[in-house]
C-alpha cells in the first residue's frame, strides 16, 4: 500500500501502527501535503498529511480544517473498529501528547514522549523515523507496559535516553537566554532562537511569559525557518487567520500555532510585529 506522511511524529507512527503499514510498503515522505490525486485515491493512506477528516478515503489528520479533530490516531482507532484495551490506552496517551494537555499525574523521566524524542535526535531519516517509531509503539503493545509510567531502562532504548538527556543538558544552558516584550495589550512576549527542539512550555513558565515565540532558523532535512508559538491559555486562532492571510499554512490549535511545515518566508521582525500587534488576553 501507498503511504503519504510528513514526518513521524507520535501521532503518525501510532496511526501507521494502527493500520498496520509495514516496511514493504510504499512510503512516501512528502514536504508538504500529499497531492489531490493521492488525497482522493482511498487505494493511498495519507497520515498527517491532508484531507482532515476525511477517513473513507483513507486520509487521516487533524489540522488546518477549520474544527475540532481529534489526533489522527484517534481516528484510525475509532475508523478500524478495534477494541484491544492495551491500544485504548496508548491512543488515549498519544491523543494527551499531540494536543500539549497536561496529564494529571506527572512522569517521572524518562517518558514514552521522552523516549521517542530522543529516537528522532539518533535517526535524520525520516522513513526510518517512522518505523523505528512504530516499533517502539509495539514494544509498548506487546509488553503490556503502561504508557502513563516511566519507562523501563530497556538496552534498544538506553540510546535514546542518553540522547534526550542531551538534550535536556543542552536547553538548560540556553535556558537563561531569550529577548521579552510587552504587547500592544499589555502582554509579556517571550522570544527565543536555538537549533534545539523546544516544546515553549518550560521557557513559558521559567520566565513568566503569557506567550512565547521559538524560532529555529535551520529546522529538518533540509533546513527550514520554522516558528513556534505558544501561550499559556490565550486562544491563538485570530493571530492563525493574520499569519495565514498573509502565508499560507500556519496551523496549529488552542494554544500552539506553528509555521508551515514547508518552511516560512518571514523574518523576526515582522513575527514580533504580528504578535505584539494583535495578541490579546
Amino acid at each position: 500500500m501507498k503511504t503519504v506522511i510528513q514526518k513521524a511524529d507520535l501521532d503518525t507512527c501510532l496511526t501507521g501502527l494502527i493500520l498496520e503499514v509495514k516496511e514493504s510498503d510504499n512510503i512516501i515522505v512528502s514536504k508538504g501535503e500529499a497531492c489531490a490525486d493521492d488525497l482522493e485515491n482511498p487505494d493511498v493512506c495519507c497520515i498527517e498529511a491532508g484531507g482532515s477528516g476525511l477517513v473513507h478515503l483513507n486520509n487521516f489528520d487533524h489540522h488546518n480544517c477549520g474544527i475540532y479533530l481529534p489526533p489522527a490516531c484517534r481516528q484510525a482507532f475509532e475508523s478500524c473498529g478495534k477494541t484491544d484495551p492495551e491500544l485504548k490506552r496508548l491512543t488515549s496517551y498519544v491523543c494527551i501528547v499531540d494536543e500539549a494537555l497536561r496529564l494529571e499525574n506527572p512522569i517521572p523521566f524518562p517518558s514514552l514522549s521522552n523516549l521517542f524524542s530522543g529516537m528522532l535526535f539518533t535517526e535524520s531519516d525520516a522513513r526510518q523515523q517512522f518505523f523505528k517509531g512504530m516499533a517502539m509503539l509495539r514494544t509498548m503493545l506487546d509488553e503490556k507496559r503502561s504508557p502513563f509510567r516511566t519507562m523501563p531502562d530497556l538496552e534498544e532504548w538506553k540510546i535514546y535516553r542518553r540522547a534526550k538527556e542531551e538534550h535536556i543538558r543542552k536547553l538548560r544552558e540556553i535556558s537563561g537566554l531569550g529577548d521579552f516584550y510587552i504587547s500592544e495589550s499589555g502582554l509579556r512576549v517571550g522570544f527565543a532562537e536555538t537549533g534545539l527542539i523546544m516544546s515553549g512550555k518550560g521557557f513559558l513558565y521559567e520566565h513568566n511569559c503569557d506567550a512565547v515565540i521559538l524560532h529555529n532558523p535551520a529546522f529538518g532535512i533540509p533546513p527550514l525557518s520554522k516558528y513556534t508559538i505558544v501561550s499559556k491559555e490565550i486562544p491563538l486562532d485570530g493571530l492563525k487567520k493574520i499569519f495565514d492571510s498573509i502565508e499560507i499554512g500556519w496551523g496549529g490549535r488552542d494554544t500552539i500555532l506553528g509555521s508551515p511545515r514547508k518552511g516560512t518566508m518571514l523574518d523576526k521582525k515582522q513575527v514580533l510585529e504580528i504578535v505584539l500587534k494583535n495578541l490579546e488576553n
